[in-house]
């Protein structure tokens, strides 16, 4: 579950955004959730700054202005309920699934969120867009 600033407890959603330490860019980034544990807790992240593809680790709850004790985030051990499958270029004759990830031509990388008879919702960055596809 995550409190955002207001005290509201949300459920985290595959294709939502999470602040995140990110290990290659060595700080507190906003991140897409890619995976969800079967505990409903956030498995694997993917940062929007780098677009690395790691564990989910919480951003550390004091602010620190060492460099030091950023490395020093908490690492935690999660069972992912499925591997991220590859990036799938997108196109109309193609079918997707909720939690597919898609490459568009226009929009970029993005992941599907909801489908519909012939269309699906993909998140791309804050934006949702609605696609056609074969479905």
């Amino acid at each position: 579950m995550l409190k955002n600033s207001l005290g509201i407890v949300k459920r985290p959603q595959l294709g939502g955004d999470v602040d995140a330490y990110c290990g290659k860019c060595k700080e507190t980034r906003e991140h897409v959730i890619a995976a969800i544990n079967p505990d409903g807790s956030i498995g694997r992240v993917e940062c929007r700054t780098c677009r690395s593809n790691h564990i989910y680790r919480e951003r550390s709850a004091k602010t620190s202005t060492t460099r030091s004790s950023t490395r020093a985030a908490k690492k935690e051990s999660v069972s992912v309920i499925e591997d991220i499958g590859p990036l799938r270029a997108y196109s109309m004759q193609e079918r997707f699934a909720a939690g597919d990830r898609v490459d568009h031509p226009k929009f970029g990388v993005g992941v599907v969120v909801e489908v519909r008879a012939g269309k699906i919702d993909v998140k791309f960055g804050r934006e949702v867009k609605t696609l056609i596809h074969a479905g």
